[in-house]
């Protein structure tokens, strides 16, 4: 138990309004001089070769593939990598949910692989296992404590067949990616432009106060969790309100600000914690500073005007163009409630969360509902660990 207590002390701790919100905010709470420090030597792919070449060093390298956008990307620049480096090709590693249909990408998957000439390629059915009660995810919580985000356990299937080596995924892309909505407004906020007949009500909640505009939200029941209290409530639309409406003036600037996010400050804390729990170096790319500069640094400063437009920009050469064209995504939200979780919910006696933040009874019904809000299994994995 001491293992634990130290492990749980140097990770960055969820206060009670994330824990019961399943939400994290703003901007890191501890200085992180290592962000400052990074930045590219050189353009978006030398940068991503750099990155890559050393974790490619440490084999097996494997690469957590699903067959989406920024796996496939991630996966056929390892291999291009590896080849012109005389090293192992990477091993793409998937996993594959029966029982799930919105997940299945086995189309999109089988066309990256054969694209790309990989002879090993790890797969594994998955079932019940990922259930965030479940053991993988219990045994996350004895060791790290509380955490965001509740499906951090599913890495524990990935690291598995990297053990010794590394693991290279493609999270971080959506962040990245996915086209600047602050552009437009920024030019309108500034005068820079006229504003168009359906931008005139964006403009101006844009420029009501924040407090006035979350009220509003709140009352029309935008961004409210139902599980929490009125005031609790109250206070996460604010948040939400701060963060939406929090306008840069360019693309650098939010990726700035999102690059000393209290987002990566908790999650990236702890995905490194798992990794060196089990002998595995994680290697994301797509949230490492260095190659986040390097993107935007050639890029226009309003960002792309689609996903489909960076991806065939920077990974074009590399996958078929109905890969860097695709508009589809998997969805994978049901499989991390299981049997577990609901057993738990049924048998639950209220305790174990805030009460002063959260309304027990409609908490139990959120967990009980068919498809259950992901953020309510933060305050679901505290409750299960205070009853330990």
């Amino acid at each position: 138990m001491q293992l634990a207590a130290a492990a749980i002390e140097a990770l960055p701790q969820l206060d009670p309004l994330e824990v019961s919100a399943g939400m994290v905010f703003g901007p890191r709470r501890q200085p992180d001089p290592d962000v400052d420090r990074l930045w590219p030597i050189a353009g978006p792919r030398a940068t991503l070769e750099e990155i890559l070449l050393g974790a490619l060093a440490k084999p097996p390298c494997v690469v957590a593939f699903s067959g989406g956008r920024d796996s496939s990307a991630i996966l056929a620049e390892a291999t291009r990598i590896a080849r012109a480096n005389g090293l192992e090709d990477p091993i793409p590693h998937t996993l594959r949910f029966g029982g799930a249909p919105r997940t299945d990408e086995v189309e999109w998957q089988e066309a990256v692989v054969g694209h790309l000439g990989l002879a090993s390629w790890s797969r594994r059915d998955v079932g019940e296992e990922l259930d965030s009660l479940g053991p993988l995810a219990q045994g996350v919580l004895l060791r790290h404590g509380v955490h965001w985000p509740p499906n951090v356990h599913t890495l524990q299937l990935m690291l598995e067949p990297a053990i010794g080596g590394s693991l290279v995924t493609g999270n971080g892309g959506d962040e990245l990616f996915t086209p600047w909505v602050g552009h437009r407004m920024s030019l309108l906020r500034r005068g820079r432009a006229r504003p168009r007949r359906y931008e005139l009500r964006p403009l101006l909640r844009a420029l009501l106060p924040r407090r006035l505009l979350a009220e509003l939200w709140f009352r029309r029941d935008r961004y409210r969790l139902p599980w929490l209290v009125p005031d609790a409530a109250r206070r996460i639309v604010r948040n939400v309100a701060d963060e939406l409406m929090g306008f840069d003036d360019s693309w650098p600037e939010a990726l700035e600000r999102y690059l000393g996010s209290r987002y990566l400050e908790v999650s990236q804390g702890l995905i490194a914690a798992l990794g060196r729990d089990a002998g595995v170096e994680v290697v994301e790319p797509f949230f490492d500073p260095r190659y986040v500069r390097a993107v935007y640094s050639e890029a226009p400063a309003q960002g792309y005007a689609s996903r489909s437009i960076v991806m065939e920009r920077n990974f074009g050469d590399l996958l078929p163009e109905k890969v860097t064209r695709r508009s589809t995504k998997a969805v994978f939200t049901e499989v991390f409630t299981g049997p577990e979780v609901r057993r738990f919910a049924r048998e639950w006696d209220g305790s174990g969360v805030d009460t002063s933040l959260i309304e027990p009874e409609k908490l139990r019904d959120m967990w009980l509902s068919p498809v259950p809000d992901l953020r309510s299994l933060v305050p679901l994995q505290a409750a299960w660990l205070a009853s330990r």
